[in-house]
């Protein structure tokens, strides 16, 4: 008798056993895709018991129906001979659902008739959601994390930190105001590292970067095919934040349309991917931040009171700097150190007169234009004496930051006057930029805006080139 044959004889159930102790999940199906067999992982990944599965079509019973005709397809497949690796989302008995990564062989009888299949099961969740964060991470920052630290010793700044230290470890909802590059996103990174989350990732989403019709498909996801360019399943915000905080910067710009939606995750916590009808459960810390008088925004139509309120729940305004010019030169000094480290320059002295120059300064950018202030100076002097271009010492420079509208007046007079002036003073910036909006020498740097920041007001005050696209989202 030979060895294996031996073996059958002493352990009959040997191939049973075999199958039982697979890693992986295993189901055997008909040629009509009815279950006739599953091991015990299949039962553990699915959440259903043998009785439960089999007699069911294996795709009746584990996935909705909106992919049927694509399981149908893969089955003929099968049975004309052909095997086949790939992914799908799958359904849980809880209604939760699970990625597994599927390797389905057709199987033949003595005749060598190809009688059914075998699917092989392993669940790939985490992995996905680890791709879908490096995914996110790679197109977040490309390298440069930026600086993380919230600096200052005003009691502006001071309160702020108070703020974050009280709200930081609760799971309530917070809304960080003030004006463009006062640091509403270090605000953000420290409420996130002084929550219970900070082991799990704060994902942002810059709402003014998003081109309006791909907002639902960026909060939520979508599935392969569910418009044109979607050739493959994508992990929108909310999941990837799942566990985590979700940061939404620039909330305001968020359309009328989509808020709803937006509110129903924040209330619910669900939501379906674009293209799917599988409904999706999250849990979620969200953080927005605003540089709009959203209350403004409310009377006008433009945004919803009950998601105002929802996101609300505990405030946190960051002053501009011209609030607080006591923290200039430790900014100043900061800035200086960090640019020179990363330009392989010496480090620079700050002398009193130049520190007292930058605290006279009123800064309408804020820390950012701070920030670009110094970085220019460094790079024009290279080693040598540093010249920080402001208005009001010496000569101005060809263009110095935030130059007076043509014909403005002193002060403006109504809201009406002010939002023309920001129109002019824009539209100033970047006819004398060529309209040129990213990059060293573009409008957005000249201003100490974001990019982001400067095309989300082009857009509201109707500011384009005539031979220009439109504007994302525009």
């Amino acid at each position: 008798m030979k060895p294996f044959d031996q073996l059958l004889a002493v352990c009959p159930n040997f191939f049973v056993e075999v199958i039982e102790s697979l890693p992986d999940g295993l189901i055997i199906t008909d040629r009509e895709s009815v279950i006739a067999y599953v091991n015990d992982q299949t039962c553990a990944i699915t959440g259903y018991s043998r009785s439960e599965l089999l007699g069911r079509r294996s795709y009746e019973a584990l996935v909705p129906a909106s992919p049927w005709p694509q399981m149908q397809a893969r089955l003929r497949q099968r049975l004309a001979g052909a095997a086949e690796e790939y992914e799908l989302e799958v359904q849980r008995k809880d209604g939760a659902q699970v990625w597994v990564s599927i390797k389905g062989v057709p199987f033949v009888d003595e005749e060598g008739q190809i009688q059914g299949t075998i699917g092989s099961l392993r669940d790939i969740s985490a992995r996905r959601h680890l791709e879908g964060e490096n995914e996110y991470l790679r197109q977040e920052f490309g390298g440069d994390l930026g600086e993380s630290q919230l600096l200052g010793q005003s009691p502006g700044i001071a309160k702020v930190l108070e703020q974050v230290a009280t709200v930081g470890p609760t799971d309530v909802a917070v809304l960080i105001t003030g004006e463009s590059g006062t640091g509403k996103e270090l605000v953000a990174r420290a409420l996130h590292r002084r929550s219970l989350r900070n082991q799990r990732p704060l994902i942002r989403v810059n709402c003014a970067a998003v081109p309006k019709d791909l907002f639902e498909s960026e909060f939520f996801g979508h599935v392969r095919g569910a418009f044109t360019g979607a050739v493959r399943d994508r992990m929108g915000r909310f999941e990837l934040a799942d566990g985590g905080t979700l940061f939404l910067d620039e909330v305001g710009e968020i359309p009328l349309e989509l808020q709803s939606k937006l509110l129903r995750v924040l209330q619910e916590g669900q939501f379906e991917p674009v293209g799917s009808d599988q409904t999706c459960s999250v849990d979620v810390r969200l953080i927005a931040a605003t540089n709009r008088p959203l209350d403004a925004e409310i009377a006008r139509g433009r945004f919803r009171e009950d998601l105002y309120y929802r996101l609300s729940v505990f405030p946190i305004p960051v002053p501009p700097l011209r609030q607080r010019r006591g923290d200039v030169p430790l900014l100043a000094r900061h800035f200086a150190r960090a640019t020179a480290c990363r330009l392989g320059l010496p480090e620079p002295t700050l002398g009193e007169g130049d520190l007292e120059a930058l605290q006279q300064y009123d800064w309408p950018g804020n820390v950012r234009e701070l920030e670009h202030v110094i970085e220019r100076a460094l790079i024009i002097a290279r080693g040598g004496p540093l010249r920080f271009e402001l208005p009001g010492r010496g000569d101005p420079p060809p263009s110095s930051p935030f130059p007076e509208p043509r014909s403005a007046p002193e002060s403006p007079a109504s809201l009406e006057d002010l939002e023309r002036w920001e129109r002019e003073i824009l539209a100033r910036h970047l006819e004398q930029k060529n309209w040129r909006i990213y990059g060293p020498g573009g409008a957005a740097e000249s201003l100490g805006l974001k990019p982001t920041t400067l095309v989300s007001r082009m857009k509201r005050f109707g500011l384009k080139k005539p031979w220009a696209r439109p504007l994302p989202g525009g």
